[in-house]
């Protein structure tokens, strides 16, 4: 019995010898190494000093590249399980019923028909996601059948703070200052009215699913109401308002070229060799761009 407690102490003292010291303070034998970035340490605080200078988890990486002289048994292993790991999500995702439907081809549910009719019949091309995507899920807009008024959801994004606020149920018909003053004043902490002027406020709509429109925005009017402004536009699942105080040329409006920046050429010669200086004959003609190129150039 003594014997192996002795062969069990000296295995110990010479995995020790072998870590080295530690990394981090330099003072003891290193007794752990990371398995992520393979850090020697000695004791537990030295692990998380660790841990927070390098910004480091303790997770083994199991897919980081290990050449073949490095590879040992236990790398074959660790493989073969994340090779079993992979098979099994896979079959998992296949299982789940919500990650394998969506609804191309598929009828809607009633509902949602009957919404996409009425926003269809007020000039609003509605489409909507597959029931597992978060938009759809968190969507309250609703179809009064009684009145046979749309109340949108409206999500309002502030540009200059980051904020994101939402109103669920608002009537299609109600004028959108009256929204939005009243989205600012339950929002009076994020957002206030002393932080800008009314009157400066831009507010922009992305158009979605436009052909031929990619990156544009709709022009959205606080003197209009929410239907008359949603009117000819194409919307997933509900409006998302981007709120701007400066716009500059970051939201180009529907049916306007976006603007092309013409590349900067890096010139071999400087300014004043091409102002006083005439080039020697061993010098070769600097490679004009298609923009540099006029309709007369030889």
């Amino acid at each position: 019995m003594e014997v192996t407690i002795k062969r069990e102490l000296s295995e110990d003292v010479l995995k020790i010898t072998r870590l080295g010291t530690c990394q981090k303070c330099g003072a003891q034998e290193a007794r752990y190494r990371c398995p992520r970035c393979e850090f020697r340490s000695c004791c537990l605080q030295c692990v998380n000093l660790h841990k927070k200078e390098f910004d480091c988890n303790g997770i083994r990486d199991k897919t980081r590249f290990k050449s073949l002289s490095q590879f040992t048994e236990l790398d074959l292993l660790s493989d073969y399980r994340l090779l079993e790991e992979a098979g099994r999500s896979v079959e998992s995702y296949y299982r789940d019923v919500l990650k394998r439907s969506t609804r191309v081809n598929k009828e809607l549910p009633k509902h949602l028909n009957h919404l996409r009719c009425a926003a269809a019949q007020r000039g609003v091309t509605l489409r909507f996601l597959p029931p597992n995507f978060t938009r759809h899920k968190f969507n309250t807009t609703y179809l009064d059948w009684k009145t046979k008024i749309i109340d949108w959801k409206v999500e309002w994004r502030f540009s200059w703070n980051g904020v994101t606020t939402i109103e669920n149920r608002v009537p299609e018909n109600e004028i959108l200052l009256n929204v939005f003053k009243r989205t600012i004043e339950a929002n009076s902490k994020c957002v206030s009215l002393n932080d800008f002027a009314l009157d400066k406020v831009h507010i922009f709509m992305a158009a979605e699913h436009t052909p031929g429109q990619n990156g544009r925005f709709h022009l959205i009017s606080l003197d209009k109401t929410l239907a008359d402004n949603l009117k000819g536009t194409v919307l997933v699942e509900h409006p998302i308002f981007q709120v701007v105080l400066d716009p500059e040329d970051r939201y180009p409006l529907i049916g306007t070229p976006i603007r092309v920046r013409e590349p900067k050429v890096k010139l071999e010669k400087s300014r004043a060799t091409n102002s006083g200086g005439d080039t020697g004959p061993d010098e070769k003609k600097q490679k004009l761009t298609f923009f540099e190129v006029s309709d007369g150039e030889n």
